[in-house]
């Protein structure tokens, strides 16, 4: 079913398949974890962990509906765990993979946090896995494009290995500030940059070490995005201070 877009991700380290989940789950979910953004619009991690979610939840507690809570975070581990990205997963990378963490990035029209744009970089810089097992399915539940805050990719980077970079403040950093611990980019990739224009409701298939970054959100559209991050089982990685990343089990 995938095989066209396999040879496609082999060779670039990122593929986009639309409508893997129903435009209804995205609605749901997206209306589901605005709840529990602060007025910033600022990035979530791990919304699948009950803990962590009230923990970021800036409503005072008067407010808090603790049910909300668990409903999001239930909602966000089963999105991580479903069949359909475990099935992706078994496509696309190829060995038994354990959940890691997730990020929810609002990207929110005309918030503090529009005006971010990530800087070139490899998700795989944060767990810092030698073997470039780590991977991530990222659902953009609205559709993306430069004009409001899309990625960009170098195609066929992940195949350099994981690359030196300086470590920039990459979740909640002050406001005004680009994330990403930024990479430098090889000569001979410096003219290969693609604009990724995204589908809604479309998984972008990340390889760990896909150097990519992103543009500002100067619309009026927003640019939610929901990123669950895996790799292979056995494996070693940094736990992180922000993302405190822990082995989660894919089956059900």
């Amino acid at each position: 079913m995938h095989s066209d877009n396999k040879d496609f991700y082999d060779k670039n380290g990122y593929v986009i398949l639309e409508k893997i989940f129903s435009d209804d789950e995205a609605h749901f979910f997206n209306k589901c974890i605005r709840r529990h953004a602060n007025k910033s619009f600022a990035a979530l991690i791990n919304p699948d962990r009950y803990e962590s979610l009230l923990e970021q939840d800036e409503r005072p507690k008067s407010d808090i509906t603790l049910s909300e809570i668990e409903e999001t975070s239930t909602l966000a581990r089963s999105i991580m765990t479903d069949k359909r990205m475990v099935s992706l997963l078994d496509t696309f990378h190829g060995s038994k993979t354990i959940g890691l963490s997730s990020q929810f990035i609002f990207k929110e029209a005309y918030s503090d946090y529009s005006s971010q744009a990530w800087r070139p970089h490899q998700d795989n810089f944060y767990p810092k896995n030698k073997n470039a097992a780590y991977i991530t399915l990222n659902w953009f539940l609205r559709d993306a494009d430069k004009e409001n805050g899309t990625i960009y990719c170098y195609p066929g980077s992940h195949k350099l290995g994981l690359l030196p970079a300086e470590n920039n403040i990459s979740f909640r950093e002050k406001v005004g500030n680009n994330p990403g611990s930024e990479c430098e980019i090889p000569d001979e990739f410096k003219n290969k940059k693609t604009d990724i224009i995204i589908p809604a409701n479309s998984i972008v298939i990340l390889n760990g070490n896909c150097i990519h970054g992103s543009y500002p959100n100067n619309s009026n559209r927003s640019r939610p995005w929901f990123s669950s991050c895996y790799i292979s089982d056995g494996e070693e990685f940094y736990v992180g201070k922000s993302s405190k990343r822990m082995k989660i089990n894919l089956q059900n």
